[in-house]
């Protein structure tokens, strides 16, 4: 199974990173091949909203959104992994999310449905509720793409570097098993 994760978080070493860790060992281990994107280093604009891109998939901004959409067309499992700031994805990550207009067609039919996505999400409160906007956004996101929600793991209380708690770490790795 093809995997590539959309690591949204600006931090390559913090709580975020330490969650997709042990999901992305947990495929490895069952022989899949996983491509992770650090989306801080690379260059992607803001979508202009200007739908050039539904003809043909193709947006007419010149920047890594064209390598990103190249690996999210060629992976059956696409990983969204942020923090959540202010009940929200990481800019970062939004950035994608809000460019994968380019996925549909003049019609609106979906060129990536059928492939599976699965969110991996850190942050800081204690209550689980603070993901509750972010899921609800990815699942209308899925929908609206026609991609299958897989699951999710959420991590909260992740204050300080490494603290993501051991309970969270086993359900990252439990749920890229049950994928395979």
């Amino acid at each position: 199974m093809k995997t590539v994760i959309l690591f949204g978080s600006p931090r390559k070493d913090g709580n975020t990173a330490q969650l997709t860790g042990a999901f992305s060992r947990g495929l490895k281990e069952k022989g899949c091949d996983v491509r992770t994107i650090y989306l801080n280093d690379i260059n992607i604009r803001p979508c202009q909203g200007c739908l050039t891109c539904l003809p043909k998939g193709i947006c007419k901004i010149n920047d890594d959104m064209k390598d990103i959409r190249k690996y999210i067309t060629e992976s059956d499992l696409i990983i969204y992994a942020t923090p959540v700031y202010w009940f929200a994805p990481s800019s970062q990550l939004k950035l994608v999310i809000d460019r994968s207009i380019s996925f549909f067609d003049t019609e609106y039919n979906s060129r990536i449905k059928g492939k599976k996505a699965v969110t991996i999400m850190t942050c800081a409160d204690e209550s689980s509720d603070t993901f509750s906007p972010s899921k609800d956004m990815f699942r209308r996101t899925f929908d609206l793409l026609g991609i299958s929600y897989a699951g999710s793991v959420e991590a909260t209380g992740c204050t300080g570097k490494g603290v993501v708690k051991d309970e969270s770490m086993e359900k990252a790795v439990k749920l890229a098993e049950s994928l395979i």
